[in-house]
């Protein structure tokens, strides 16, 4: 367009809001409606014993910093943001929850008064990683025959008399 052809086109008259007519009242819904709808169309209430509540709990607390980089469609698998724990993804997931619980309850209730680093988080989680990926590979070694069979009945027997 140009300065003269939005010259010449008539403007519309600025309108004062009005409040809605009571013909209109009537079949409008009251704005407390659109707030209740609102709601409704949001998610129901996540189940805390889910997966997807787990999955929240393990980001929130042991991926901080994930969260705030990604968008929520575009977030990786915990698989590819914390060191595997054991041979399982199923069994580390429920590993990692219970160390989120642990670690936002008897940790970063302390230490984030400390300081504001983020490291140390993710250092405990390594070592937590490397402690049960050998715990794990000394069990898969481990004569499990033997030691319920032989060397376990033995000890109680022992600590029986004894």
């Amino acid at each position: 367009m140009t300065a003269a052809s939005t010259a010449s086109a008539p403007l519309a008259p600025a309108r004062a809001p009005t409040t809605p007519r009571s013909k209109h009242a009537a079949s409008s819904p009251p704005p407390e409606a659109g707030v209740a709808d609102r709601r409704s169309n949001r998610p129901g209430p996540v189940d805390p014993l889910s997966d997807r509540a787990t999955l929240s709990l393990i980001r929130r607390t042991l991926c901080p910093q994930q969260l705030g980089n990604k968008g929520r469609d575009a977030q990786p698998p915990i698989e590819e943001l914390l060191p595997p724990l054991t041979s399982r993804n199923d069994v580390d997931l429920q590993l990692y929850a219970f160390l989120a619980i642990i670690m936002r309850e008897f940790v970063q209730s302390w230490y984030g008064k400390i300081t504001t680093d983020e490291t140390f988080v993710p250092e405990i989680l390594h070592i937590i990683a490397h402690c049960t990926t050998a715990l794990e590979q000394r069990f898969r070694e481990l004569d499990m025959e033997s030691l319920l069979l032989d060397e376990i009945p033995e000890l109680l027997d022992r600590h029986a008399i004894g």
